[in-house]
């Protein structure tokens, strides 16, 4: 984690982190929550409290809206994880609607899942349902590209 930078999963601040001394864990500068590395290549855990920083970043940003019990969602889960891994252009994210009612009702998601496409803090498009990678791609060219 040489000089690495994170986002807190809180409150969305970047955070860059130096070499830890064993033992020592690094904090948010700004409101001090534990901070965690990320998997290289995982989707960000979103909540209704740090959805808006995420956003808000600039950044090309997919949000997959889910919740656990739903198999659509299961299903698309894997192609989300993989296109993380392998894109670096765009940041994908995960937001569970049963857990974050609040942004599930500000965004009006009425399905799910629900892919909405950010970029520069506003919203560019959306996907609806369990489609297929080439979907997903197709809808990063087209409201991202």
């Amino acid at each position: 984690m040489d000089n690495s930078v994170i986002r807190c999963a809180s409150c969305g601040q970047p955070n860059r982190l130096p070499l830890l001394a064993p033992g020592k864990k690094a904090i948010c500068g700004k409101c001090k929550s534990p901070l965690e590395p990320l998997p290289a290549g995982s989707p960000v855990t979103l909540t209704d409290s740090s959805l808006d920083s995420v956003v808000g970043s600039g950044r090309a940003l997919l949000v997959d809206f889910w919740a656990a019990w739903c198999g659509p969602c299961r299903t698309i889960a894997p192609i989300i994880e993989a296109m993380a891994r392998e894109r670096n252009d765009v940041t994908f994210a995960k937001l569970n609607v049963d857990e974050n009612p609040a942004s599930a009702s500000r965004f009006r998601i009425s399905g799910i899942p629900t892919m909405i496409l950010f970029r520069d803090g506003t919203e560019k498009g959306r996907v609806v349902g369990a489609v297929g990678r080439r979907e997903l791609e197709q809808a990063i060219a087209r409201h991202l590209g």
